[in-house]
């Protein structure tokens, strides 16, 4: 499943705007990057397909069940009337001739508040026809095959930071696909169910281990037979080498295929879930061999740079992409538990100024291991960051101002004081020394070198040394003194 269109009027701060999103026929990407100011709206935007996804999560369990209604604070300021129409395409079974059939289609649905009575709010209409449609194929597919691949559909909001709480097990632990649905939607994110489901895993899987060392604790009975086979198979070698060779080989080959029926043991008590989500945040962070710590309070830990670590003592950034990450992940691995990797299944996840917390070192790769990591996924982003958004060239890249949507170029491998000016409409430097930086510029370009010589000294008692665009200046009016000197020269000389 992905969104195509996101239609809004008369909601928060738009009037009516229509926005689409990739992949679009000149952006083949999953990628679709936000950018504006503070206010500007790009978090409205976000939350309004949350917003319009939670009549599709909620009728996916039950046909009458409903989404998430729009209150008066989602209607625009004076006026009476507010929708949501979302359009999204999808590879669904549809109902022809009394048969299913499997076809890429794409719908929408549309939910609308009013405040015209009394000037209360209430959800008057919801134009759910084609929505049932694709809700009831989703059903159809559970009935015919209960491990059917459901699409993720996340919201990750600015409200998203890691308490320090211990690590708790749920008293209803429950692991179907539709647990991943639960809170994916909400205006603010709580970790806790990740962390949970995290040691829920880690806690099966090693029951599973623990039966796995049981067994090779005593494994006589394996060795006897094996050593039995290779008697019989071997008996015509013994012609060839000497006895005691024989036993040598023999042993070895019975021990090599112990070690190898122990292996696939392990591999088959191994948490196939589990492990996708370990590896999916020890590509993002580098952090190795994370698990939950037992003994005093429970608490995630991690192996960062050798040492071990709790999540807590981590940065607030490290801490926030590794929950990030782990519980995309984890939905992922709930609702395609028949793929053979889950982070290949598909849907639509939202995250609000994606940068947050990150060091731009962080940020400069992000969406490429976003794309590397889930590929098929739908990212609807939003971000302040101009490493963010040169990090590829397939990105489908708004600026929102004023209400007004904006598609920007293509910024891919610009550098950052690029992008911030010819996207973000930020001054590279300060106003003050920028215009100082301006004035030297002319005095050079019009040969006044006293002046610009006389800038140069007062610039460098406020500036470091090793300031780059005070280097260049320097550099400029170096070469533009011994332009003049030359050109004096060979005056002189035709004189």
């Amino acid at each position: 499943m992905k969104v195509k269109r996101l239609h809004l009027q008369n909601y928060g701060r738009f009037e009516d705007l229509t926005i689409d999103f990739a992949p679009t026929s000149e952006k083949m990407g999953n990628v679709t990057v936000i950018v504006g100011n503070n206010g500007a709206g790009k978090s409205q935007v976000l939350q309004a397909l949350a917003t319009g996804f939670s009549w599709f999560v909620a009728r996916l369990s039950d046909e009458n069940a409903d989404g998430v209604e729009l209150t008066q604070f989602d209607i625009k300021n004076n006026k009476h009337l507010s929708s949501i129409k979302i359009s999204i395409e999808d590879l669904s079974w549809i109902e022809k001739n009394k048969k299913w059939v499997e076809e890429n289609i794409q719908t929408d649905w549309k939910i609308d508040a009013t405040t015209e009575k009394n000037f209360r709010p209430a959800t008057y209409g919801l134009r759910v026809n084609r929505l049932s449609k694709v809700t009831r194929s989703y059903i159809h597919k559970f009935k015919k095959n209960e491990e059917a691949s459901l699409p993720i559909l996340a919201f990750y909001p600015v409200d998203r930071g890691v308490k320090a709480t211990p690590v708790e097990v749920s008293e209803n632990f429950i692991n179907n696909q539709f647990t991943a649905y639960d809170d994916a939607l909400e205006k603010t994110v709580n970790f806790d169910s990740f962390f949970s489901w995290f040691r829920e895993r880690e806690d099966i899987e090693n029951e599973k281990k623990a039966k796995s060392r049981s067994f090779r604790k005593d494994d006589s009975d394996l060795l006897n037979l094996l050593k039995s086979e290779f008697k019989h198979s071997t008996s015509g070698v013994k012609k060839i080498l000497p006895e005691n060779e024989i036993d040598s080989i023999t042993l070895q080959l019975i021990h090599d295929i112990r070690d190898k029926i122990h292996f696939q043991l392990n591999n088959d008590f191994h948490d196939k879930l589990l492990s996708t989500v370990r590896d999916s945040i020890e590509f993002f962070t580098s952090f190795e061999n994370v698990h939950i710590r037992r003994q005093g309070t429970p608490t995630m830990i991690v192996e960062k740079d050798g040492e071990d670590l709790e999540v807590n003592q981590l940065s607030q950034g490290e801490k926030s992409l590794l929950a990030l990450v782990g519980d995309i992940a984890r939905r992922l691995a709930l609702l395609n538990p028949s793929l053979d990797n889950p982070l290949e299944g598909e849907g639509v996840v939202m995250i609000d100024e994606v940068d947050l917390h990150l060091h731009p070192k962080w940020q400069h790769d992000l969406i490429d291991k976003l794309v590397a990591t889930f590929p098929n996924v739908q990212f609807i982003l939003t971000t302040h960051s101009p490493h963010v958004i040169s990090d590829r060239n397939d990105i489908l890249l708004y600026s929102l101002d004023d209400g007004e949507l904006t598609e920007m170029p293509n910024v891919y491998g610009e550098d950052a004081n690029t992008v911030l000016t010819k996207i973000f409409d930020v001054d590279i430097r300060d106003s003050k020394v920028e215009e100082q930086f301006n004035v030297i510029r002319r005095a050079i370009s019009k040969h006044d070198y006293v002046k610009a010589d006389t800038r140069i000294t007062e610039l460098a008692e406020k500036l470091p040394s090793d300031h780059l665009e005070l280097l260049k200046c320097r550099l400029l009016l170096a070469q533009a003194k011994l332009a003049k000197s030359n050109k004096d020269e060979s005056n002189h000389a035709k004189d």
